[in-house]
């Protein structure tokens, strides 16, 4: 069963959508709240996967991004700031979902840029998350989980316009950073498509990437967190290299580091399984420790 809305963060318009199983009631349902990556609309989180989550007991959040598929474009920010927004700001978003799903709080698996808004989130918000699972994502100190070069200039190259020069892009550039031996091509580009038809936005890109830039190393903030946390990175991740994540699961204090093998930045139909019993093994340690929600 799937519901959609817009939430609203200062006037900001985020849309979202909501899985879940149609035969549960919604009080047995632990409420799951997914972070896009870079340019990346929901669908990128694609529905076989959330299928997956929501088999294991969830109910499954998705939103665009601001400045990505059906939520607003934000070209413009405060005066005095390099930046039309900031990491704080999209964690805000997230936050406002939150509230349009009607939840006190959640948890949250936020994917490459969106495990950075994941962590921005438990700093500003802590409240809000239950547990986390930061995912090939890093903490934005310099020297850790540094792009190789190859995946560095691919991620740099511009993205062309229209639609089929667009999607050969794609193809070629996830090939730099995919898990090695669950690349497909077809599988890549299907997924490229959905994209597209949802909505994709080179500007909106850029300025995501800028607040990227700006954000600088969470190192500080995150000494201080407290939210349960697993950093769940692939071994093959060119595009955040592992020991971003090992790094990240360092400075956090309640965190813990999981490794999967072979695992690019990218998340191909042969590890679904694998990522979903990830998340819900550690959710339910989580769950177990700390009683039940009230």
């Amino acid at each position: 069963m799937t519901t959609s809305g817009l939430a609203d963060n200062d006037g900001v318009r985020i849309h979202w959508v909501l899985d879940r199983a149609a035969d549960r009631e919604p009080a047995s349902e632990r409420p799951l709240l997914l972070i896009n990556g870079l340019g990346s609309p929901l669908v990128a989180f694609e529905p076989g996967f959330v299928a997956l989550l929501v088999d294991r007991g969830f109910a499954v959040a998705r939103f665009d991004n601001r400045d990505t598929g059906r939520s607003d474009r934000v070209d413009r920010g405060p005066a005095g700031q390099s930046t039309p927004y900031t990491i704080g700001d999209m964690a805000a978003d997230a936050a406002a979902v939150l509230d349009a799903a009607g939840w006190a709080s959640a948890n949250v698996l936020g994917q490459s840029m969106g495990g950075m808004i994941a962590q921005q989130l438990i700093i500003d918000h802590p409240d809000r998350v239950r547990s986390l699972v930061a995912f090939m994502t890093s903490s934005g100190e310099p020297g850790f989980g540094r792009s190789t070069d190859p995946a560095a200039e691919a991620l740099l190259q511009p993205a062309p316009p229209g639609r089929e020069a667009w999607l050969d892009h794609r193809v070629a550039t996830e090939l730099v950073w995919a898990s090695p031996a669950h690349w497909s091509e077809e599988w890549v580009r299907g997924k490229a498509e959905a994209m597209w038809d949802h909505g994709i936005d080179h500007q909106g890109t850029f300025r995501q990437f800028r607040a990227i830039r700006a954000a600088g190393s969470r190192d500080g903030a995150l000494a201080r967190a407290t939210t349960p946390t697993m950093v769940l990175h692939g071994s093959a991740d060119t595009l955040i290299t592992p020991d971003g994540g090992r790094h990240l699961a360092d400075v956090i204090p309640s965190a813990r580091y999981d490794e999967i093998t072979g695992l690019g930045h990218d998340l191909p139909p042969g590890l679904w399984a694998v990522v979903a019993d990830r998340v819900a093994g550690f959710v339910d340690q989580v769950e177990s420790a700390a009683g039940p929600v009230g």
